[in-house]
């Protein structure tokens, strides 16, 4: 009787279709599904996991896509908990170093103010936009930051206030590293919204006073 039950629940739950198999269908999937809902997921490949996958060749694994992730949402924490996964998680060994490559070199992201005016990391310019941030916004037009950002992407929010150097060799390689796409296709709203918020509140952004980049 009871197992009738829940069929006949299952059958008049909603259903929902979701398209692709990554790891935002595959998290979305599974809200839906603890929701109650029907769903069901459409892959065109022959594999989950999206831009994630491992591949190996003469010998070596390397891993592709995404590569890291942060904890600062509670859905995501939450997530974690209820898989069941914490215990498989890794972490850097040296969270405070991160390095990109620039002309075919491995270059130190600087931590700091002082540390980055003595890098090679961007040219003198852009070193200044970032470290004078505050005071050239108080100079600008403040209506800049207005409803129409409600659509700009990460690419665009980041290169209004910091100039596009600094979107190509700073907030690019996070983005490719965390969400495995172009700062240009997402939403700085819905990607992060801390720091969409903390413009909307200020109007100008400390670089430095971020987790997320430096």
């Amino acid at each position: 009787m009871a197992s009738a039950t829940r069929e006949n629940k299952q059958g008049s739950a909603k259903r929902v279709a979701v398209v692709g198999a990554g790891v935002s269908g595959l998290a979305a999937a599974y809200k839906l599904k603890s929701h109650g809902l029907n769903v069901t997921v459409f892959e065109a490949e022959g594999r989950v996991g999206g831009k994630l996958k491992s591949v190996v060749q003469d010998g070596l694994i390397w891993d592709e896509g995404a590569n890291t992730m942060t904890e600062s949402e509670a859905e995501v924490r939450s997530l974690l908990d209820d898989l069941d996964i914490r215990d498989r998680q890794q972490f850097p060994i040296a969270q405070n170093k991160r390095y990109i490559v620039r002309n075919g070199v491995p270059v130190l992201i600087p931590t700091n103010p002082i540390a980055l005016i003595k890098s090679n990391i961007l040219s003198a310019k852009s070193k200044f936009q970032i470290v004078l941030e505050p005071l050239l916004w108080k100079r600008n037009d403040t209506s800049k930051v207005s409803d129409a950002s409600i659509q700009e992407s990460v690419g665009g929010f980041f290169q209004r206030h910091f100039g596009k150097e600094v979107v190509d060799y700073l907030i690019d390689p996070f983005v490719a590293g965390t969400s495995a796409a172009d700062p240009e296709s997402l939403s700085m709203r819905h990607s992060f919204p801390e720091l969409w918020n903390l413009e909307k509140r200020y109007k100008f952004l400390d670089l430095y006073s971020s987790h997320y980049f430096l």
